[in-house]
């Protein structure tokens, strides 16, 4: 104990003596932690959000549209969601029919995507109202010309949220009341909210669509008892619907949030590895500094070595651990600093994970004992008439 102590203040001096190549060390042990750090936090950061955003629009849902792969796709019809209602597990369908359109106020327009459905959309997409209200079952079935803005359409035609309520909108040619708009949600592509306008199907028929148009897509919310089985349901019910045999292939597509984010998730977190595994090269490189300056540090002090083998080995030892430990301290500091600086500058926001902070900090002490071993054992090996002789 008095021997690892007494070699803890020896290193410490050796590092007061020469300021400048002990920053020339350390550096490479910070730069080494402080990029794993900093990389696997805002990997673990894109992946959370990831899974944020998919898992908004619920895990017990799926969305059935036409399939693009298919030369011989059937329409989705009003007797497809009378069946998927009655198929065993589902709990509720809501439809929607989707056009492009030139959403204007005053001089300022922009092309959106106009959504006709019902306010059972609410409660299947977790919808929340930042300003006004949304439509009710009395405007669907009156078909009432009023408009729910999705977050981004509102900052499109460069409006806040309750300065867009009560404002009257030209919607492809006919005017709608604005009478709410959505809290941002973030888009997945195929049910972004942000960058659509939500209205009563009743009040585009004959006006932005034909009369009887065909579905665009419909909603599937699950009973809470057969989350795990009702998609295969909902195929079954499709198939048989659709007339297809075995051998032919589905003619709609069902999109399963969930498993998306599964996937996009686990391809981010190989991703996040890979980025840690060439963040940690750069540790590989500071142990070689690491052991550069031990084999120096060893020519230097040639003629104090003289004492018991055991003594030199956990001197020098404990002189690579104490510049690892410093440069992993120092590379922790800068590593969650540059993860807050990233994040906020790709939007993310970082996710530190202790096992991640401790294994960086473990592997800069590994860095400096396996750096060292090689120096100290050198030491340990220079005879006293050798080291007395040395100049």
């Amino acid at each position: 104990m008095i021997v690892a102590l007494e070699s803890l203040r020896m290193a410490l001096a050796s590092l007061r003596a020469n300021p400048l190549r002990a920053v020339l060390t350390i550096l490479g042990i910070v730069i080494g932690v402080a990029a794993v750090v900093a990389l696997t936090s805002i990997g673990s950061g894109s992946t959370r959000a990831v899974e944020n955003r998919f898992n908004a629009f619920g895990t017990d849902t799926i969305t059935v549209q036409g399939s693009p792969f298919s030369s011989s796709a059937v329409p989705l019809s009003a007797s497809d969601v009378a069946a998927i209602d009655a198929t065993p597990g589902v709990k509720a369908t809501v439809t929607s029919v989707n056009t492009n359109a030139t959403v204007a106020l005053g001089s300022t327009s922009a092309t959106e995507t106009i959504s006709g459905t019902s306010p059972q959309i609410v409660g299947i997409d977790h919808l929340t109202v930042e300003a006004g209200t949304f439509f009710s079952a009395f405007d669907t079935s009156h078909g009432l010309p009023v408009a729910v803005l999705g977050n981004t359409v509102a900052s499109d035609l460069d409006l806040t949220p309750l300065r867009a309520v009560g404002q009257i909108v030209n919607i492809g040619g006919v005017q709608y009341k604005v009478i709410g708009v959505l809290n941002a949600q973030g888009g997945v592509g195929f049910a972004s909210v942000d960058s659509s306008v939500l209205v009563p199907l009743g009040s585009m028929e004959g006006r932005l669509v034909a009369f009887n148009p065909s579905i665009s897509q419909i909603r599937v919310q699950a009973e809470p008892g057969a989350v795990n089985s009702f998609q295969a349901a909902v195929e079954s019910t499709l198939r048989t619907q659709h007339d297809l045999t075995s051998s032919e292939q589905d003619d709609f597509q069902i999109v399963n949030a969930s498993s998306i984010a599964s996937a996009v998730s686990s391809s981010t977190k190989t991703l996040t590895r890979l980025m840690a595994a060439i963040a940690a090269i750069s540790l590989v490189v500071g142990g070689i500094g690491v052991a550069n300056v031990m084999l120096v540090t060893v020519r230097e002090r040639t003629r104090e070595i003289g004492a018991r083998r055991r003594d030199v080995t956990v001197q020098f030892l404990i002189y690579a651990v104490v510049i690892s430990v410093i440069g992993g301290a120092l590379g922790l500091g800068v590593g969650i600093a540059a993860a807050y600086i990233g994040g906020s500058a790709l939007s993310v926001s970082p996710v530190f994970s202790p096992t991640t902070v401790a294994l960086a900090l473990v592997v800069a002490a590994a860095v400096g004992i396996l750096a060292g071993i090689g120096p100290a054992v050198q030491a340990a090996s220079v005879e006293p008439t050798t080291a007395l002789r040395y100049e």
